[in-house]
Formats: structure tokens, sequence, C-alpha cells
């Protein structure tokens, strides 16, 4: 039988008094204070570049786009013509932008296409090409699917190899990639 404890006897015992443990500091934080400060950091600093991303397409992305316009315009309505003058047109357009209009707009003929050959590693626009693009679009002559054939391949490997334009384009140098006439 276990003995009862009575008041007396509990005041008699040598137990010492309750000690309430210490509050808990606020500092250090938990590990997730930590990590919500990280990523709240992190995405301060990814928010301007997010930003540019999306109001700022690459230059190469948009010509692209601009040329996939062009083709698929020409395969809805075939005219070699149009489809010359359009092509000049956006090389144009791409050179100004990548280089800027100072640099690009007053340049004809072989320099021009110098220019565009200069933008990439390799010589896209050779001697046929550079004759095409030179002179044909001011020309009355009907030219042919065969004649026509090397400009596309070459305007299509030269958008594919254009590099990203890193600097943040002029006012007006996208608009003008995508409204193509």
């Amino acid at each position: 039988m276990t003995p009862v404890l009575t008041p007396n006897l509990q005041n008699n015992l040598p137990l010492r008094d309750i000690h309430l443990p210490e509050t808990v500091s606020w500092w250090p934080p938990a590990i997730g204070w930590w990590l919500l400060a990280g990523l709240i950091i992190i995405i301060i600093l990814l928010l301007p570049k997010l930003y540019r991303y999306i109001k700022y397409k690459p230059l190469n992305k948009v010509a692209t786009a601009a040329y996939k316009k062009i083709i698929n315009d020409y395969q809805q309505q075939p005219n070699n013509q149009q489809l010359l003058q359009s092509l000049s047109k956006l090389l144009r357009q791409i050179s100004m932008s990548y280089q800027g209009r100072a640099t690009s707009a007053h340049l004809t003929g072989k320099q021009w296409v110098q220019q565009l050959n200069a933008l990439t590693k390799e010589n896209y626009f050779g001697h046929n090409v550079q004759q095409l693009l030179t002179q044909a679009p001011y020309q009355e002559t009907t030219l042919s699917n065969a004649d026509i054939q090397p400009l596309i391949a070459a305007t299509e490997k030269w958008i594919a190899a254009l590099p990203k334009n890193k600097q943040r384009p002029g006012k007006g140098q996208i608009e003008n990639l995508q409204t193509n006439d």
C-alpha cells in the first residue's frame, strides 16, 4: 500500500520549486525565416531582369517571328518580287536594330551585304544572293522560284545565326521589326 501524502507530509519533502523554461528569443530565426528572406532577395534581384526580358524580347526571336510571317504570307500568295522586297526590308531593319541607324541606313550594294555578313560569323550572303538583294528588288524582271530559293535559305540561316542583342534596344527598334508590311 502506498502512503497517502497529507499536506504536512508534502511540505516536508525536499523538492525544489518548478522553474519555467526561458522564453524563446527571436534571434536567431528559424530556418524557414532564413529561406523566406533568401527567396525575397532573389525575387527582388531577378524582377528587373524578368521585366526587361518580357518587355524587350531578344532581337533574334523577334527577327525570326518577322521572317516566319513573311514566308507565311508568301506561301499564301506567291509573289517573288514582293517576297524579295519584304526580305530586303527585313534584313535592313534587323541590321539597323543590331548596329544602329547611323551605321546601317546609308549602306547600299556590296557594303550593305558585307555588313549583314559581319553580324554573324559566317558568310551567308554570297555573290548570287548579293545580286538578288542589291539589284532585284528594284527591277521589273520576273524571278523564278529557283532564283529566290537561295535567298530564302540564306536569310533563314542568317537569322538563326544572329546573336542575342544584350543591349537594351532603343525606342522603336523592336516595333519596327514587328510591324512588317
